[in-house]
């Protein structure tokens, strides 16, 4: 097969409703992805009351036994909070989750900047995110693990400020994580929007990507195509940049329609993504 080869994962934030809330275990979410074509987990702290190293082995084990490997370890945080007490808290929690990522094996870890945080100039708010970036960027480079950065808070949002920042880091460890979806518009009826001008600013981050996402709103037109996002072009353009890791699918369920099934809706994302891997030739056909 030519082209370059990615690995079709899904990120546990997809059945975040069912796993916070116990409705769904973790044996069960690994054993539907599996059933529905997966080949990769993307684990998001999140989702889990217990983020204890013991659990999230447990969880590794579990995906062992199925064929489901974790292809980042994801957390929430923020480098922006506005006490400097604060912002060391997030930075330890950050750390504690690299060191646990570490001791699993795990060598990925998708990691956010901050959020803007009201009457604080903005420019005091990104040298806090490089200060707090570097810092961690450092303790990742000494414990063997990369950090996939994503485009995903609203300080050092744009594609160059990330790549500034990571020029400005220069710690080898630093990558980035795109998601095209994060730099949407909306139409005048409030309906997502990824128009050209999306495309443009994501594609400046895919040189240096070590983990991608693929937010999937709702599956159409037979499970070949999103609602609103052209996924055919844009697993064209990581393939096009020569990336090769893991495509993970973060099921957009905040969008769904109510009245309709979560996981039905969410297997409906992973043949989704997976008919568009094989259509573009970065997956085999099963």
């Amino acid at each position: 097969m030519g082209g370059r080869r990615m690995i079709l994962s899904v990120s546990t934030w997809s059945a975040h409703p069912l796993l916070e809330s116990g409705a769904m275990t973790k044996e069960q979410f690994v054993e539907f992805i599996r059933e529905h074509g997966a080949g990769g987990m993307e684990v998001v702290d999140i989702d889990f009351c217990d983020t204890s190293f013991e659990n999230m082995h447990r969880l590794q084990q579990i995906g062992r036994e199925n064929g489901i490997g974790i292809t980042c370890m994801s957390l929430e945080h923020d480098l922006c909070m506005p006490t400097e007490d604060q912002r060391r808290q997030d930075i330890q929690k950050v750390k504690r989750w690299i060191d646990i990522s570490a001791r699993m094996g795990q060598p990925l870890v998708r990691v956010f900047t901050g959020w803007k945080k009201p009457d604080i100039p903005y420019e005091l708010q990104m040298q806090w995110v490089y200060e707090g970036m570097k810092e961690i960027a450092h303790y990742a480079s000494d414990k063997g693990i990369k950090l996939a950065l994503e485009n995903h808070n609203d300080v050092c949002l744009q594609a160059g400020e990330i790549l500034k920042l990571l020029e400005k880091t220069a710690e080898p460890s630093l990558f980035t994580c795109p998601d095209i979806f994060n730099y949407k518009k909306f139409t005048a009826d409030n309906k997502p929007l990824i128009d050209e001008e999306c495309f443009e600013e994501i594609e400046k981050l895919l040189p240096m990507a070590a983990n991608a996402h693929i937010k999937i709103c709702e599956a159409v037109d037979g499970c070949t195509k999103d609602r609103y996002l052209d996924i055919e072009r844009m697993i064209q353009r990581l393939k096009a940049n020569n990336y090769q890791g893991a495509l993970t699918i973060e099921f957009m369920w905040p969008y769904m329609d109510p009245s309709k099934d979560l996981l039905q809706e969410l297997g409906n994302a992973i043949r989704l993504l997976r008919y568009q891997m094989e259509k573009t030739g970065v997956i085999e056909h099963e």
